[in-house]
Protein backbone atom coordinates (compact mmCIF):
# COMPACT_ATOMS: atom_id res chain seq x y z
CA UNK A 1 0.00 0.00 0.00
CA UNK A 2 1.10 3.58 -0.62
CA UNK A 3 2.60 5.09 2.60
CA UNK A 4 3.47 2.21 4.16
CA UNK A 5 6.78 0.90 5.01
CA UNK A 6 7.71 -2.64 3.60
CA UNK A 7 8.00 -5.05 6.61
CA UNK A 8 10.27 -7.80 6.08
CA UNK A 9 8.28 -11.22 5.79
CA UNK A 10 9.05 -13.65 8.53
CA UNK A 11 9.31 -17.33 7.89
CA UNK A 12 6.24 -19.36 8.71
CA UNK A 13 6.76 -22.05 11.63
CA UNK A 14 5.83 -25.58 10.87
CA UNK A 15 2.13 -25.10 13.00
CA UNK A 16 1.86 -22.10 10.80
CA UNK A 17 2.50 -23.61 7.33
CA UNK A 18 0.15 -26.81 8.57
CA UNK A 19 -2.81 -24.30 9.26
CA UNK A 20 -2.57 -22.81 6.30
CA UNK A 21 -2.87 -26.02 4.27
CA UNK A 22 -5.70 -26.67 6.28
CA UNK A 23 -7.43 -23.73 4.82
CA UNK A 24 -6.37 -23.94 1.45
CA UNK A 25 -7.68 -27.65 1.68
CA UNK A 26 -11.05 -26.54 3.29
CA UNK A 27 -11.44 -23.73 0.49
CA UNK A 28 -10.72 -26.12 -2.78
CA UNK A 29 -13.12 -28.50 -1.30
CA UNK A 30 -15.63 -26.50 -0.70
CA UNK A 31 -15.41 -24.61 -4.27
CA UNK A 32 -15.60 -28.30 -6.23
CA UNK A 33 -18.43 -29.06 -4.04
CA UNK A 34 -20.37 -25.71 -4.91
CA UNK A 35 -19.12 -25.64 -8.28
CA UNK A 36 -20.99 -29.60 -8.35
CA UNK A 37 -24.13 -28.16 -7.28
CA UNK A 38 -23.83 -25.75 -10.00
CA UNK A 39 -23.38 -28.00 -12.98
CA UNK A 40 -26.02 -30.43 -11.34
CA UNK A 41 -28.37 -27.33 -11.33
CA UNK A 42 -29.12 -27.52 -7.70
CA UNK A 43 -31.37 -25.01 -6.67
CA UNK A 44 -31.98 -25.27 -2.70
CA UNK A 45 -31.57 -23.74 0.42
CA UNK A 46 -28.69 -25.78 1.32
CA UNK A 47 -27.01 -24.83 -2.53
CA UNK A 48 -27.64 -21.02 -1.23
CA UNK A 49 -25.79 -22.02 2.13
CA UNK A 50 -23.09 -23.28 0.22
CA UNK A 51 -22.41 -20.33 -2.35
CA UNK A 52 -22.05 -17.85 1.06
CA UNK A 53 -19.72 -20.07 2.66
CA UNK A 54 -17.73 -19.74 -0.10
CA UNK A 55 -17.91 -16.23 -0.77
CA UNK A 56 -17.22 -15.06 2.81
CA UNK A 57 -13.64 -16.76 1.89
CA UNK A 58 -13.57 -15.42 -1.75
CA UNK A 59 -15.71 -12.59 -2.70
CA UNK A 60 -14.47 -12.22 -6.64
CA UNK A 61 -16.22 -15.72 -7.74
CA UNK A 62 -18.17 -13.89 -10.04
CA UNK A 63 -19.77 -17.41 -11.63
CA UNK A 64 -20.56 -18.22 -7.71
CA UNK A 65 -22.53 -15.00 -7.17
CA UNK A 66 -24.30 -15.46 -10.93
CA UNK A 67 -25.45 -18.90 -9.34
CA UNK A 68 -26.57 -17.31 -6.27
CA UNK A 69 -28.82 -15.10 -8.04
CA UNK A 70 -29.94 -17.78 -10.03
CA UNK A 71 -31.18 -20.06 -6.73
CA UNK A 72 -32.59 -17.25 -5.17
CA UNK A 73 -35.21 -16.93 -8.01
CA UNK A 74 -35.75 -20.78 -7.54
CA UNK A 75 -36.61 -20.87 -4.33
CA UNK A 76 -40.59 -21.30 -3.52
CA UNK A 77 -40.55 -17.63 -1.41
CA UNK A 78 -39.36 -15.87 -4.35
CA UNK A 79 -42.94 -15.85 -5.96
CA UNK A 80 -44.63 -14.13 -2.86
CA UNK A 81 -43.76 -10.42 -2.93
CA UNK A 82 -43.69 -10.73 0.88
CA UNK A 83 -41.70 -13.61 1.50
CA UNK A 84 -38.77 -12.48 -1.06
CA UNK A 85 -38.84 -8.92 0.44
CA UNK A 86 -37.55 -10.91 3.78
CA UNK A 87 -34.98 -13.32 1.75
CA UNK A 88 -33.45 -10.02 -0.27
CA UNK A 89 -33.14 -8.08 3.17
CA UNK A 90 -31.17 -11.26 4.73
CA UNK A 91 -28.86 -10.77 1.64
CA UNK A 92 -28.45 -7.14 1.41
CA UNK A 93 -27.56 -8.29 5.44
CA UNK A 94 -24.97 -10.56 4.16
CA UNK A 95 -23.70 -8.36 1.57
CA UNK A 96 -22.78 -6.06 4.08
CA UNK A 97 -20.88 -8.12 5.91
CA UNK A 98 -18.80 -8.76 2.72
CA UNK A 99 -18.72 -4.70 2.56
CA UNK A 100 -16.71 -4.88 5.55
CA UNK A 101 -14.30 -7.66 4.22
CA UNK A 102 -13.44 -6.40 0.68
CA UNK A 103 -15.55 -2.76 -0.69
CA UNK A 104 -13.70 -3.47 -3.75
CA UNK A 105 -15.43 -6.11 -5.01
CA UNK A 106 -16.96 -5.44 -8.33
CA UNK A 107 -19.09 -8.90 -8.26
CA UNK A 108 -20.38 -7.48 -4.18
CA UNK A 109 -21.41 -4.19 -5.81
CA UNK A 110 -23.18 -5.56 -8.84
CA UNK A 111 -25.46 -8.18 -6.54
CA UNK A 112 -25.97 -5.38 -4.49
CA UNK A 113 -27.90 -3.62 -7.44
CA UNK A 114 -29.39 -6.76 -8.28
CA UNK A 115 -30.69 -7.33 -4.87
CA UNK A 116 -32.27 -3.96 -4.20
CA UNK A 117 -33.42 -4.08 -7.81
CA UNK A 118 -35.32 -6.76 -7.00
CA UNK A 119 -36.98 -5.98 -3.25
CA UNK A 120 -40.89 -5.63 -4.10
CA UNK A 121 -40.19 -2.33 -1.72
CA UNK A 122 -36.70 -1.10 -1.58
CA UNK A 123 -35.97 1.61 0.63
CA UNK A 124 -33.60 3.76 -1.51
CA UNK A 125 -33.55 6.48 1.73
CA UNK A 126 -31.71 4.20 4.23
CA UNK A 127 -29.38 2.66 1.35
CA UNK A 128 -28.18 6.22 0.63
CA UNK A 129 -27.41 6.47 4.54
CA UNK A 130 -25.57 3.34 4.29
CA UNK A 131 -23.60 4.52 1.54
CA UNK A 132 -22.58 7.92 3.37
CA UNK A 133 -20.97 5.69 6.29
CA UNK A 134 -19.29 3.27 3.85
CA UNK A 135 -17.91 6.30 2.21
CA UNK A 136 -17.56 8.42 5.94
CA UNK A 137 -14.39 4.70 5.97
CA UNK A 138 -13.30 5.16 2.53
CA UNK A 139 -13.98 8.53 0.97
CA UNK A 140 -12.78 8.01 -2.18
CA UNK A 141 -13.55 4.26 -2.81
CA UNK A 142 -15.17 4.49 -6.70
CA UNK A 143 -16.86 1.51 -6.15
CA UNK A 144 -19.23 3.04 -3.44
CA UNK A 145 -19.52 6.52 -5.38
CA UNK A 146 -20.50 4.23 -8.83
CA UNK A 147 -23.47 2.53 -6.08
CA UNK A 148 -24.48 5.85 -4.95
CA UNK A 149 -25.14 7.56 -7.81
CA UNK A 150 -27.69 4.15 -8.49
CA UNK A 151 -28.97 4.72 -5.63
CA UNK A 152 -29.74 8.18 -6.16
CA UNK A 153 -31.18 7.54 -9.88
CA UNK A 154 -33.38 5.31 -7.94
CA UNK A 155 -34.31 7.88 -5.06
CA UNK A 156 -35.25 10.71 -7.62
CA UNK A 157 -37.96 7.69 -9.47
CA UNK A 158 -39.23 7.29 -6.29
CA UNK A 159 -39.97 11.10 -5.39
CA UNK A 160 -41.98 14.00 -6.72
CA UNK A 161 -39.23 16.65 -5.60
CA UNK A 162 -36.38 15.34 -7.79
CA UNK A 163 -34.85 18.59 -7.40
CA UNK A 164 -34.27 18.04 -3.70
CA UNK A 165 -32.44 15.33 -4.39
CA UNK A 166 -29.86 16.95 -6.65
CA UNK A 167 -29.73 19.53 -4.34
CA UNK A 168 -28.89 17.44 -1.55
CA UNK A 169 -26.57 14.96 -3.51
CA UNK A 170 -24.53 18.37 -4.77
CA UNK A 171 -24.54 19.86 -0.92
CA UNK A 172 -23.15 16.01 0.09
CA UNK A 173 -19.91 16.49 -2.57
CA UNK A 174 -19.22 19.87 -1.10
CA UNK A 175 -19.36 18.58 1.98
CA UNK A 176 -17.08 15.81 0.92
CA UNK A 177 -14.60 18.19 -1.12
CA UNK A 178 -14.12 20.32 1.82
CA UNK A 179 -13.11 17.10 3.81
CA UNK A 180 -10.47 16.15 1.05
CA UNK A 181 -10.42 18.46 -1.67
CA UNK A 182 -8.29 15.63 -3.42
CA UNK A 183 -10.95 13.34 -3.54
CA UNK A 184 -11.60 13.01 -7.53
CA UNK A 185 -14.58 10.66 -7.42
CA UNK A 186 -16.17 13.74 -5.57
CA UNK A 187 -15.21 15.96 -7.85
CA UNK A 188 -16.31 13.64 -10.61
CA UNK A 189 -20.14 13.35 -9.18
CA UNK A 190 -19.95 17.19 -8.81
CA UNK A 191 -19.55 17.75 -12.50
CA UNK A 192 -22.69 14.78 -12.92
CA UNK A 193 -25.22 17.11 -11.31
CA UNK A 194 -23.97 20.63 -11.57
CA UNK A 195 -25.40 20.74 -15.30
CA UNK A 196 -29.19 19.66 -13.39
CA UNK A 197 -28.64 22.63 -10.46
CA UNK A 198 -27.86 25.59 -13.45
CA UNK A 199 -30.72 24.64 -15.70
CA UNK A 200 -33.10 24.63 -12.82
CA UNK A 201 -31.91 28.19 -11.68
CA UNK A 202 -32.63 32.01 -12.91
CA UNK A 203 -29.79 34.23 -14.71
CA UNK A 204 -28.77 35.67 -11.32
CA UNK A 205 -28.99 32.00 -9.50
CA UNK A 206 -26.43 30.70 -12.16
CA UNK A 207 -24.05 33.30 -11.80
CA UNK A 208 -24.10 32.74 -7.52
CA UNK A 209 -23.48 29.14 -7.96
CA UNK A 210 -20.75 29.64 -10.23
CA UNK A 211 -18.65 32.00 -8.05
CA UNK A 212 -19.32 29.31 -5.60
CA UNK A 213 -17.99 27.06 -7.81
CA UNK A 214 -14.90 29.63 -8.32
CA UNK A 215 -14.28 29.19 -4.53
CA UNK A 216 -14.53 25.84 -3.86
CA UNK A 217 -11.50 25.20 -6.55
CA UNK A 218 -9.57 28.10 -5.43
CA UNK A 219 -9.53 26.77 -2.19
CA UNK A 220 -8.79 23.56 -3.24
CA UNK A 221 -6.04 25.04 -5.39
CA UNK A 222 -4.59 26.89 -2.07
CA UNK A 223 -4.80 23.66 -0.18
CA UNK A 224 -2.88 21.48 -2.69
CA UNK A 225 -1.45 23.45 -5.73
CA UNK A 226 -0.02 20.40 -6.99
CA UNK A 227 -3.41 18.39 -6.89
CA UNK A 228 -4.96 17.65 -10.21
CA UNK A 229 -8.67 17.76 -9.30
CA UNK A 230 -9.82 21.12 -9.00
CA UNK A 231 -7.65 22.34 -11.87
CA UNK A 232 -9.00 19.54 -13.96
CA UNK A 233 -13.04 20.71 -12.49
CA UNK A 234 -12.28 24.09 -13.58
CA UNK A 235 -11.42 22.77 -17.68
CA UNK A 236 -14.55 21.38 -17.41
CA UNK A 237 -16.47 24.22 -15.65
CA UNK A 238 -15.09 26.07 -18.73
CA UNK A 239 -16.26 23.63 -21.25
CA UNK A 240 -19.84 24.30 -20.24
CA UNK A 241 -20.31 27.86 -20.26
CA UNK A 242 -22.70 28.94 -23.21
CA UNK A 243 -20.83 31.55 -24.69
CA UNK A 244 -16.70 32.76 -24.79
CA UNK A 245 -17.33 36.21 -22.94
CA UNK A 246 -18.21 33.57 -19.78
CA UNK A 247 -14.96 31.66 -20.25
CA UNK A 248 -12.98 34.52 -20.51
CA UNK A 249 -14.47 35.64 -17.00
CA UNK A 250 -13.90 32.27 -15.68
CA UNK A 251 -10.11 32.29 -17.13
CA UNK A 252 -9.52 35.89 -15.86
CA UNK A 253 -10.39 35.23 -12.34
CA UNK A 254 -8.40 32.15 -12.80
CA UNK A 255 -5.30 34.12 -13.53
CA UNK A 256 -5.64 36.33 -10.83
CA UNK A 257 -6.29 33.96 -8.18
CA UNK A 258 -2.98 31.98 -9.28
CA UNK A 259 -0.78 35.41 -9.46
CA UNK A 260 -2.45 36.19 -5.62
CA UNK A 261 -0.95 32.07 -5.20
CA UNK A 262 2.12 32.73 -6.53
CA UNK A 263 2.96 35.53 -4.24
CA UNK A 264 3.49 32.58 -1.74
CA UNK A 265 4.45 29.97 -3.58
CA UNK A 266 6.23 32.03 -6.55
CA UNK A 267 8.19 28.21 -7.62
CA UNK A 268 4.95 26.20 -8.14
CA UNK A 269 5.25 24.33 -10.89
CA UNK A 270 1.59 23.28 -11.56
CA UNK A 271 0.15 26.95 -10.86
CA UNK A 272 3.07 28.42 -13.20
CA UNK A 273 1.58 25.95 -16.32
CA UNK A 274 -1.69 26.75 -15.72
CA UNK A 275 -1.04 30.28 -15.56
CA UNK A 276 0.86 29.71 -19.34
CA UNK A 277 -2.52 27.89 -20.11
CA UNK A 278 -4.49 30.29 -19.22
CA UNK A 279 -3.23 33.27 -21.36
CA UNK A 280 -2.58 30.76 -24.27
CA UNK A 281 -6.78 29.92 -24.01
CA UNK A 282 -7.64 33.51 -23.33
CA UNK A 283 -5.76 34.66 -26.45
CA UNK A 284 -7.49 31.21 -28.24
CA UNK A 285 -11.24 32.20 -27.57
CA UNK A 286 -10.59 36.29 -28.70
CA UNK A 287 -7.75 37.18 -30.93
CA UNK A 288 -6.01 40.32 -29.01
CA UNK A 289 -7.15 39.94 -25.51
CA UNK A 290 -3.82 39.30 -23.84
CA UNK A 291 -1.98 42.13 -24.28
CA UNK A 292 2.16 42.45 -25.41
CA UNK A 293 3.06 42.37 -21.38
CA UNK A 294 1.07 39.61 -20.96
CA UNK A 295 2.71 37.29 -23.21
CA UNK A 296 6.04 38.38 -22.58
CA UNK A 297 4.94 37.24 -18.80
CA UNK A 298 4.06 33.38 -20.19
CA UNK A 299 7.25 32.83 -22.03
CA UNK A 300 9.47 34.32 -19.07
CA UNK A 301 7.56 31.63 -17.11
CA UNK A 302 8.35 29.06 -19.55
CA UNK A 303 11.92 29.76 -19.33
CA UNK A 304 11.78 29.56 -15.41
CA UNK A 305 9.49 26.51 -15.87
CA UNK A 306 12.60 25.03 -17.97
CA UNK A 307 14.59 25.31 -14.40
CA UNK A 308 12.10 24.68 -12.08
CA UNK A 309 11.13 21.04 -14.03
CA UNK A 310 14.48 20.43 -16.01
CA UNK A 311 13.23 16.72 -16.80
CA UNK A 312 10.41 18.62 -18.95
CA UNK A 313 12.59 21.46 -20.54
CA UNK A 314 12.59 20.54 -23.87
CA UNK A 315 8.64 20.26 -23.71
CA UNK A 316 8.75 24.03 -22.53
CA UNK A 317 11.50 24.93 -25.35
CA UNK A 318 8.95 23.37 -27.70
CA UNK A 319 6.03 25.65 -26.39
CA UNK A 320 7.89 28.78 -26.58
CA UNK A 321 8.64 28.25 -30.55
CA UNK A 322 5.11 27.55 -31.06
CA UNK A 323 4.17 30.65 -28.96
CA UNK A 324 6.35 32.84 -30.90
CA UNK A 325 5.40 31.81 -33.96
CA UNK A 326 1.42 31.41 -33.15
CA UNK A 327 1.64 35.36 -31.49
CA UNK A 328 3.48 36.25 -34.70
CA UNK A 329 6.62 37.68 -33.55
CA UNK A 330 9.26 39.23 -36.05
CA UNK A 331 11.79 38.14 -33.10
CA UNK A 332 11.81 35.93 -30.44
CA UNK A 333 9.83 37.31 -27.31
CA UNK A 334 12.62 35.23 -25.05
Amino acid sequence: MHGRRREKVKEPTADEREQSKQRVDKYCALNTHVMDLKSTSVFTRESLDSTKKLLELNTELHSVWNYRRTILTHLDSWQNPDERQGVLEQELEFLLEIIMKNIKSYWMWNHRVWALSSLPCPNWQRELKLVAKLLAVDARNYHGWDYRRFVVSKLRESVEDKDAVDRAEFAFTTEQINRDCANHSAWHNRSKLLPAVLGKSSEEEQKRVLDEEMGLILNAIYTDPDDQNAWLYHEWLLDIQKSDRERSELLRGKIEAIRELLELEEDSKRPLVELVDSFVALENLEHGSITDDEKSECLQILGKLKTIDSYHAGRYRDMVRLLNEQWGASEPLL
